[in-house]
């Protein structure tokens, strides 16, 4: 599994740490210390829905929300290689449409984009990736087949395409939430809708 794992936990332990209290923080990160580089992708990913339900259950949810777009956008920081080269890939562009269309004509393995609207559709696609997985955050792709766990762990990838898209852009974007593969629908969908299209 490599040290990334551990990372990512220590990281969650870290943002739940400075939003909440103590208490809240040990019962949420239970287990958490059995976590190391040899631990099992499918034992990491029921530690993460475990610790996802013991934070719906412990946390307001704008409260638990803000704790994951955190760890999302950390995420995006250190993954921002995916960011650099879709910002290069508009640079070849002389507009935003011309971009888009090409985005939605061949989009990158395991994506696919949508337009509705003056909104686009960021669609992940995780099970038909080269090495099909439950989602691409490297934490929960081996989730089981037939488990779910709560839509609260997805505001990570929320912050994640919400930081892309802004860059990409090159202004503020609001993301929502409307699929997850991993609470139980076939791929991810996240409507993003630059806010100079809001009413």
């Amino acid at each position: 599994m490599g040290k990334a794992i551990p990372a990512m936990i220590e990281q969650l332990g870290a943002e739940v740490g400075a939003a909440t209290d103590a208490c809240v923080h040990a019962q949420v990160m239970t287990g958490s210390e059995a976590i190391t580089a040899k631990t099992s992708g499918t034992e990491a990913a029921l530690w993460a829905k475990g610790a996802t339900e013991r934070l719906d259950s412990l946390v307001a949810e704008e409260t638990r929300v803000r704790i994951m777009e955190r760890c999302g956008a950390n995420c995006a920081r250190k993954n921002s290689g995916v960011i650099v080269r879709t910002v290069a890939r508009r640079g070849k562009f002389a507009d935003e449409e011309a971009f888009l269309a090409a985005e939605i004509k061949k989009p990158p393995a395991g994506t696919r984009l949508e337009r509705q609207g003056d909104s686009l559709i960021q669609v992940y696609i995780p099970q038909a990736f080269t090495h099909p997985m439950r989602c691409y955050c490297a934490l929960v792709k081996d989730l089981p087949k037939g488990e779910s766990m709560s839509q609260t762990y997805c505001h990570c990838s929320k912050a994640f395409v919400q930081t892309l898209w802004e860059a990409v852009l090159g202004r503020p974007v609001s993301v929502e939430i409307e699929e997850s593969a991993v609470s139980g629908a076939s791929e991810c969908r996240f409507r993003i809708t630059p806010l100079s299209c809001l009413p």
